[in-house]
């Protein structure tokens, strides 16, 4: 057999072929196994790690305060000894679905009041096995990065004298905004402060009549819309009979805006789905929301209050309120996070007081009272909250929920730091704030002075006019700190008063004093009172200026008791309520 042939024999024999292709095939089986094998524990290493970050920047965010301590500490506890922790970033998240997935979290600096969020990365060392037979190395340094967010918000309002009108006052005022036909009767008015909504409803149902909604749904909260549309989704949630009522409010519109800041004022708006759902947890009435449109449009407009009042030697009182253009964006309610604030503006009760002419008693030989009319104002500091701290995940019953800073408004410059201010004379301040330097005289009593000649008819000087001036600052301002327990709100104890109340019957005492009562003949009568009338008028300014301080002090006060009451006010006191004490949970974000 030739070479030739012996070589065809071989390459035509099949004997042993399936163990050599086997053998070739075994060694690429095991490399995929030993692959898969690799991948699969690198897949269940990240997943671990993946885990871990989850549960540690959701420990790190239910305390800020102690985010890194808390961080090392789930990293221990949930089988991860080997992890570090490679980067802890605060930070502040927003569910808003008009901010692209990828730009809602931003790195804020630690302690900033506007954190919410904490993104962690966490590294770990994955072995390698089979896969060495491929690489050098040993391991495989895994990362994982997870953000946890909780926003904590805080609704709350302070006490106001739109709050607290009668139905008679608010009509007046209803009357005064949209004309006559806005007044609501006392039974709808009765059952609109009964009907509680849904305030997330509210909220879209204004949105749904703006039209083309925009992707975040909080941006409502920044729009000035037409008051109509506002009294429409108001009416829209609200039987047909009961809606009905507020037609009158809608009709008497007339091309107005209403910032919906004005019924709640102070949310970032950027915060999307977060302000939506906690605005929808609030409890308002229809009433309050018809009020905060009355409010909104009531700065500088004079309020008549009614005062019913038995006052020995009071005939009449006519008693005005008005209030100053309160500050932008300070809502019915405020609703926000660390920092938010809500204020009043400052208030001013005018009064025209007529008391009998007897009170005065015996001002001396001669001289015969025709007329008391004293011309009265108090002015009210208006008042700030501001949330300084609110707190999550309580241990005790006892423990921090929220803090409040609260603290008076300045009045005018020339009053200090008083929280209230009275005035007896002209002020001529329109809607403004009253200045003490252009306060004048005003006309108070009028009296007859009759001068007896003997063996000729008395001489009769009628109509003398006395003027008087005076003004005095009430209270000092000063910051004061209310706080809410986690007890405190799940009792309902959520309402807590500030500043000092019992400070008007000194001031109005103050008023009449000696030291700030200036009284003085009308400049234009000089010649009625030379002469022999002169003698007479000198003594009766003294004796007038005692009768003043000893007799109208008592009916002065309970004129400006009742008013107050009235509207519901304390000079230098206020009242907040915790509306809402709303802390998301705890999740997991992308």
């Amino acid at each position: 057999m030739s070479r030739i042939d012996l070589v065809r024999r071989m390459v035509s024999d099949e004997d042993g072929s399936v163990a050599v292709i086997v053998s070739l095939v075994l060694t690429v089986l095991l490399g995929f196994v030993a692959f898969g094998v690799d991948v699969a524990s690198l897949y269940r290493d990240r997943a671990r790690l993946q885990a871990t970050s989850d549960l540690t920047a959701m420990s790190a965010i239910s305390d800020q305060g102690n985010a890194e301590s808390r961080a090392l500490a789930a990293i221990a506890r949930n089988g991860a000894p080997d992890a570090t922790l490679a980067r802890l970033e605060h930070g502040r998240f927003l569910r808003n679905p008009a901010i692209p997935a990828e730009s809602r979290f931003s790195v804020q600096p630690a302690g900033n009041p506007g954190n919410n969020a904490v993104r962690v990365v966490l590294e770990d060392e994955s072995p390698l096995h089979f896969a060495r037979v491929f690489s050098e190395a040993s391991h495989v340094t895994l990362d994982r990065t997870a953000i946890a967010s909780r926003t904590a918000l805080a609704s709350f309002t302070l006490d106001s004298h739109v709050a607290n009108l009668d139905s008679e006052a608010l009509n007046d005022l209803l009357a005064q905004s949209f004309g006559v036909n806005a007044r609501i009767t006392a039974g709808d008015m009765d059952l609109l402060a009964k009907r509680r909504l849904d305030s997330g409803a509210l909220i879209a149902a204004l949105s749904g009549l703006m039209g083309n909604p925009p992707r975040n749904p909080a941006a409502i909260f920044d729009e000035a819309v037409p008051t109509e549309r506002m009294v429409a989704a108001l009416q829209s949630l609200l039987p047909g009979t009961l809606a009905s009522a507020l037609d009158g409010m809608a009709d008497g519109a007339g091309g107005q805006s209403f910032a919906v800041s004005d019924l709640v004022g102070g949310i970032d708006s950027a915060l999307g789905l977060t302000a939506t759902e906690a605005f929808a947890k609030i409890e308002i009435s229809a009433l309050d929301v018809v009020r905060a449109t009355v409010a909104a449009r009531s700065g500088g407009t004079d309020i008549e209050v009614p005062v019913n009042l038995a006052v020995p030697g009071l005939l009449s009182a006519d008693v005005q309120v008005t209030a100053n253009e309160p500050p932008a964006r300070s809502g019915w309610i405020a609703l926000g996070e660390d920092g938010v604030q809500l204020s009043r503006a400052a208030l001013r009760l005018s009064t025209d007081i007529e008391l009998s002419t007897a009170i005065l008693g015996n001002l001396g030989l001669g001289v015969d009272v025709a007329r008391i009319n004293l011309p009265i104002a108090a002015e009210i500091a208006g008042a700030t909250a501001q949330l300084d701290e609110i707190a999550c995940a309580p241990t005790e019953s006892t423990d921090l929920a929220a803090r409040f800073i609260t603290a008076p408004t300045p009045l005018h410059p020339g009053n200090g730091t008083s929280v209230a201010a009275l005035y007896l004379g002209s002020h001529g301040a329109g809607a403004g704030l009253i200045d003490p330097a252009n306060l004048d005289f005003a006309d108070i009593v009028e009296v007859n002075v009759t001068i007896a000649v003997p063996l000729l008819p008395d001489i009769v000087i009628p109509g003398i006019t006395i003027q008087a001036r005076s003004h005095v600052e009430v209270g000092t301002s000063r910051a004061e700190t209310l706080t809410f327990s986690h007890g405190e709100i799940a009792a309902g104890s959520t309402s807590k008063s500030f500043g000092s109340a019992d400070l008007l019957s000194s001031a109005v005492g103050d008023l009449f004093a000696p030291e700030h009562l200036e009284l003085r003949v009308d400049p234009d009568q000089t010649g009625l009172v030379s002469g022999v009338a002169g003698p007479i008028v000198s003594g009766l300014l003294p004796v007038l200026r005692t009768q003043l301080l000893g007799q109208v002090t008592a009916p002065v006060d309970g004129v400006l008791d009742a008013a107050l009451a009235e509207i519901g006010i304390e000079l230098g006191a206020g009242e907040l309520t915790l509306t809402g004490h709303h802390c998301e949970t705890v999740r997991l974000v992308r």
